[in-house]
């Protein structure tokens, strides 16, 4: 993290006296309605007390009916902000509507094994299971991802944070060499997937088609069946699906030897394992490092409308290389300032303040001053009444 000289500091007084931030200004006393994505439901039940204590507003109780439901809800004006973890590229969306880029975290790969210790896949290892190509789980390219040696970041640390590069990326200290063993059952492998319109599919569809374009031959979609490069029908009990990211991970903690995607914070609560994974670079990552999240966004693109393109393909050596985001979708303009305010303040404060009241979330901490932090502002200044 930058410090701050004298000169700096001098200069953001003045900025101050003359400006209002929404980050420590809030609109007060306004009713939200936030529906949408379920990959969020968890870090915004965390920081629901906070919310409302931050902002003097309320937000309606959240339903988290997938991505579709929060571009579905933003058109009928059933709700002020829709959450989604996918573009919105529906026919009725409202005229001039904007994506904001507000919350970061990883695609999870996670497993119900005999251990709860961290196994290592490689993207294409990834890709061939739930491609079906891999359908044991002593198939000998999981065997050999785990039977080897990998780099594991070490990163800089000052004053308890991680110290970031001019572009958002953590700055690596040096690099420890870790040796896995790891003996796998002979088990048929249960892959649980989300049904109809998920994000989170979308992220994890399209990540394993740009990682690897001849095994997951299809482009990503919301639908995973629709991704999925084959006829999934054909092995009903291979292939099991869930209806929202809690249902997912419920199947996958009933169900003996299966994996799933999904958002981090469910692995823990359902008691699941979590796969690191081997990036284009060869190094093993883990989910849990937040660090492996800001580096991916560090090197992602990033559109004048908001939204993010990952470069899936990138070797930076600390890439977590299933990164995602959650978009507010918004409206440029509100029927009252006072809402239009309130939805600002609803998305900076789970963009910048949220992640720190829910620590361990799996949701990466957001500074300002990263290319992803002048985005959200850069599209929350678009909104108003």
């Amino acid at each position: 993290m930058k410090k701050l000289t004298k000169s700096s500091i001098v200069a953001l007084v003045a900025a101050a006296s003359l400006t209002v931030s929404t980050a420590t200004v809030f609109a007060a006393g306004q009713t939200v309605r936030v529906n949408g994505a379920s990959s969020v439901a968890l870090l915004l039940d965390k920081c629901k007390s906070q919310y409302a204590t931050t902002t003097g507003d309320t937000a309606s109780g959240y339903t988290a009916a997938g991505s579709g439901t929060g571009k579905n809800n933003i058109a009928q004006g059933i709700v002020d902000i829709g959450l989604s973890d996918s573009e919105n590229t529906n026919a009725n969306k409202p005229a001039g509507m904007l994506h904001i880029p507000f919350g970061a975290w990883p695609v999870t790969v996670m497993y119900n094994l005999n251990t709860t210790k961290s196994v290592n896949l490689s993207t294409e290892t990834i890709a061939k299971i739930f491609a079906g190509q891999i359908t044991k789980w002593n198939d000998p390219a999981i065997v050999a991802d785990n039977n080897k040696s990998y780099r594991v970041p070490v990163y800089k640390i000052s004053n308890g944070q991680t110290v970031l590069d001019k572009n958002g990326a953590p700055v690596v200290l040096r690099y420890k060499t870790v040796r896995t063993y790891f003996t796998f059952p002979d088990k048929k492998i249960i892959v649980v997937y989300r049904q109809g319109g998920s994000g989170t599919s979308n992220n994890f569809t399209t990540a394993l088609n740009k990682l690897h374009p001849t095994i997951w031959t299809k482009s990503g979609n919301d639908a995973f069946a629709t991704a999925f490069p084959g006829d999934i029908t054909k092995d009903p009990i291979g292939f099991q699906g869930g209806t929202n990211a809690a249902q997912v991970a419920q199947i996958a903690q009933k169900t003996k030897y299966s994996i799933t995607y999904n958002e981090y914070s469910f692995a823990p609560d359902y008691g699941l394992g979590v796969a690191n994974v081997i990036n284009p670079a060869g190094n093993a990552i883990s989910p849990a490092s937040t660090e492996g999240i800001l580096a991916a966004f560090s090197v992602a693109k990033y559109t004048a409308d908001g939204l993010v393109a990952f470069d899936y393909t990138n070797k930076i050596a600390s890439q977590y290389p299933f990164a995602a985001t959650t978009y507010a979708l918004v409206l440029p303009k509100y029927s009252s300032a006072a809402l239009a305010g309130s939805v600002k303040d609803w998305i900076n404060f789970h963009s910048f303040e949220c992640p720190k009241v829910a620590l361990n979330s799996g949701f990466a901490q957001i500074t300002k001053t990263s290319d992803l932090g002048k985005q959200i502002l850069a599209q929350l200044a678009k909104v108003g009444s």
